[in-house]
């Protein structure tokens, strides 16, 4: 019984990794490995020089776009 309890327990872990993948908002995509110090509309004129090497799990902006204060990715023209 507790073998059978350890590969459910698996299993679910495997469909809820493929099922729960984050829905992204317009213009961003979800990443396997986004930066942890991404461009934004306070930092875009002045970008940070040293940003730790780690891979994150989550939404990046694309097209050219940055993330204002509300998380939304947008034109730095719109900042």
């Amino acid at each position: 019984m507790p073998r059978l309890t350890t590969i459910l327990f698996i299993l679910t872990l495997c469909v809820a990794t493929v099922i729960c993948t984050p829905t992204c908002g317009p213009n961003a995509i979800f990443s396997n490995c986004a930066s942890a110090c991404p461009i934004t509309c306070k930092n875009y004129h002045k970008p940070p020089e040293y940003c730790i090497t780690v891979c994150l799990k989550r939404c990046k902006c694309i097209n050219g776009r940055i993330l204002n204060n509300k998380g939304e990715c947008i034109l730095p023209s719109e900042c």
